[in-house]
């Protein structure tokens, strides 16, 4: 049986000033107190309170919906469109359309608008777990009020404070479970446990306070750049470059017969005017640079819808060029994805992914090759050891650096040293008949290795007494000279697998003078790139990102001369005509580079690195089909070598609207989530378990007003010493809310029968 409360007389003796509220009040506490009739308390009313009990559980429950409805939308990143609100996900954008600016304006207004909708919705689902975990805090109050001496009052209105986040620098919160020294002894795991309580209460204090930054950070959705799947499309499995050029796929003009006979000037349709244009954009840059505020800017060429640049690379001054064969493939997915398509050519990715994208840029991984060039001016040596073998010098090489110092680098060339070590060559003829028939020759040559020497160096190597004049007669072991180890790294840099260019100066005495350019290759497998609109990128310009970068470790690679005089459109050993724009203005710059005029220098340099880039862009790659299913072993077993055969993937990257989880903000809002909903959780669990029925404000009050003080607040004057006394809360005959005070002295004397 419930105990019943039985109100005491706390009347002065002769004091008849208070009339009790209730007729079935008896001043006289002696006597039996009849007990309230159950009639009342009305059925209906006791049905309605069980109703909203039970009503209130559900919808505390129910704020677990929305909650994980929104964790699903930020774990699964799910993506809306081009705007926050896209009904069944249909907002076109027009990113590829002449209107794109427009409707990006069009729609970044509706987005406003949703956008602050949406904050509303984040504060309701603030304010309702404020709610439940002010519920929750009460039903753990209640809990600890029934059972052992009851609560603290510095504990009992708990639920109504805690949502202030200065409750947990409250005093009371942290010594009101420890008792008053005059009370009874109580047991160190009551008071353990009423610390658990206070510290539940300060996490509900701090979540509470975080439920609204954290519902706004998974309710607002934000804009995003989503990758669509990676497609495996390609495994590398080779590079041409140390080849010379062959095959029918290598250039579209060129059939197998051209190309075993070295006659390279079948690409002259459609490189040709490529490379002269790149020249002239390179030196009218030039140009702009004698103006106040000019600058250099790098030309660009063409590959059937794309155009692309060099990349320059803060690691080892090296230029990147995209590989041509790559921009090809690459084309024909940018007219699929621009909607250029028929329909027996359907596109490789779904039309509706770009149009509900503000932005898109598709991707490819594939090869690229880099080089690091560098000219001199200088005289040249050639030492005829047989019909394949010879070795070539270049007087007054320098690296760049003042403090390195100047040597005569010397390379071993021909077939006999080493299949790749052969040579190519051309004339670059004079167009104007009123100037002197000097012809500049280009012969282009590729050593695996070379050596340098100077007056107080050779290295160990041997090679100045092989090649001084005085000396010639000493026999050389010429293995033994480009065997040696260099000490400089900067000489190892450019020591294996050179190329080099040389550039005989017309009308010059000194025939023997040359301006010779060597360059080292490396390859690597970046990312390219491109914006698919022709609003923001208008050229179709293609980027190159995630660059391997290139260390003192790495060797370079092997590049055939041929692949050079392909890049000027000429058949090896004839003449080019002397009426392109870049033989023109080569010959033209060519005397004034050998006399180290800045001017003509940056002329000249401009010229090589396009030729040579032009070069680098045609070497063809070796593929095969890639494993179709990502999660078959033969794919694993394929990606495992991403060095030598890497698996080329294929992507488009849009920009869209969309939930996910993209930082600390959002992993620390669906944390708070998370612990919110445990707290709901408890809460619905605790209040069926308990079948507490929470106690409104007026209620707790009213029964505040009816308790008769009996000595419990004795002697107590300080909020810290009132906060510790405690009550029990429970409830009489008619379910009324009663408090039962501990006792805290032998006078001490209260009145509950059960």
């Amino acid at each position: 049986m419930k105990p019943v409360y039985e109100p005491l007389d706390w009347r002065k003796e002769g004091d008849t000033s208070y009339q009790p509220v209730s007729p079935n009040y008896s001043p006289n506490p002696s006597g039996p107190q009849p007990h309230p009739s159950p009639v009342s308390r009305p059925r209906q009313h006791r049905r309605s309170r069980v109703l909203l009990h039970w009503l209130w559980h559900f919808l505390s429950l129910l704020w677990l919906a929305p909650i994980t409805t929104l964790l699903w939308l930020n774990l699964s990143g799910h993506i809306i469109g081009a705007s926050v609100w896209c009904p069944k996900g249909n907002c076109n954008a027009e990113s590829t359309s002449e209107n794109a600016f427009k409707r990006a304006k069009q729609l970044d207004r509706q987005d406003h608008n949703v956008n602050g909708a949406l904050q509303f919705v984040a504060k309701a689902l603030e304010v309702w777990f404020m709610f439940v975990a002010a519920s929750l805090v009460y039903d753990m109050g209640v809990l600890f009020a029934k059972k052992g001496r009851g609560l603290p009052v510095g504990y009992l209105l708990s639920h109504l404070e805690f949502t202030d986040i200065r409750y947990i620098f409250n005093p009371l919160l942290w010594t009101s479970p420890w008792p008053l020294r005059n009370s009874v002894p109580e047991k160190q795991g009551r008071i353990i446990k009423l610390y658990i309580f206070a510290i539940i209460t300060a996490f509900l204090t701090i979540l509470a306070n975080l439920m609204g930054p954290a519902a706004a950070v998974l309710v607002l959705p934000s804009l995003q750049w989503k990758d669509t799947p990676r497609i495996m499309d390609q495994t590398f499995n080779g590079t041409g470059a140390q080849y010379r050029p062959e095959g029918s796929n290598v250039f579209s003009d060129c059939n197998e017969t051209q190309l075993a006979a070295r006659n390279y000037s079948c690409t002259s349709r459609t490189y040709g005017p490529q490379l002269d244009e790149w020249a002239a954009q390179g030196i009218s840059s030039v140009v702009q640079t004698d103006h106040d505020d000019g600058d250099l800017i790098i030309g660009s060429s063409q590959e059937h819808a794309l155009s692309f640049t060099f990349n320059a690379s803060n690691n080892g001054n090296l230029v990147w060029v995209p590989n041509r064969q790559v921009l090809r493939a690459m084309s024909h997915e940018l007219l699929k994805a621009q909607g250029a398509y028929t329909e027996s050519d359907p596109p490789e990715y779904p039309d509706r992914t770009f149009n509900n994208s503000l932005q898109t840029v598709l991707s490819r991984e594939g090869p690229s090759l880099g080089f690091q060039a560098m000219c001199n001016v200088g005289n040249t040596t050639d030492f005829k050891l047989d019909d394949h073998r010879w070795v070539r010098c270049y007087t007054d090489w320098t690296t760049g650096d003042e403090n390195a110092g100047v040597y005569t680098k010397c390379l071993r060339i021909g077939v006999g040293f080493n299949q790749t070590d052969y040579a190519a060559q051309f004339n670059l003829e004079i167009a104007d008949p009123n100037v002197p028939e000097y012809e500049t020759g280009v012969g282009v040559y590729f050593a695996d290795k070379a050596m340098y020497f100077n007056d107080t160096h050779d290295f160990d190597s041997g090679i100045k007494s092989c090649v001084l004049p005085d000396e010639t007669n000493i026999p050389c072991d010429w293995d033994r000279v480009f065997d040696a180890k260099l000490p400089d790294q900067s000489l190892r840099n450019v020591s294996v697998n050179v190329g080099i260019v040389s550039y005989e100066v017309p009308s010059l005495e000194n025939t023997a003078g040359r301006v010779y350019c060597e360059h080292v290759t490396y390859q690597s497998f970046p990312t390219y790139t491109v914006d698919i609109s022709p609003v923001s990128n208008s050229q179709n310009l293609v980027r190159l990102s995630n660059i391997n970068a290139v260390t003192d470790d790495s060797i370079p690679i092997v590049l055939a001369p041929d692949w050079y005089i392909a890049a000027w459109s000429v058949d090896n050993d004839t003449a080019l005509d002397g009426e392109r724009q870049i033989v023109k203005k080569l010959i033209e710059v060519l005397p004034g580079t050998y006399n180290y005029s800045d001017f003509e220098l940056q002329q000249f340099g401009l010229l090589h690195i396009y030729a040579l880039g032009q070069a680098l862009s045609m070497v063809n790659y070796y593929s095969t089909s890639a494993p179709t299913d990502p999660l078959s072993r033969e794919a694993k077993d394929a990606d495992k070598d991403k060095v030598n055969h890497p698996i080329f993937r294929t992507w488009a990257t849009v920009h869209v609207w969309a939930y996910g989880i993209s930082g600390r903000t959002s992993i620390l809002g669906v944390t708070v989530v998370l612990l919110g909903s445990v707290c709901v959780l408890a809460r619905f669990f605790l209040g069926l378990m308990t079948g507490i029925q929470e106690r409104s404000t007026v209620e707790v009050l009213a029964a505040a007003f009816e308790h008769r003080h009996q000595g419990e607040f004795e002697g107590l004057e300080e909020e810290g010493h009132l906060a510790k006394v405690r009550y029990q809360m429970l409830e009489d005959g008619e379910g009324k809310q009663r408090f039962i005070p501990e006792k805290r002295t032998s006078r001490w004397s209260h009145a509950i029968s059960t």
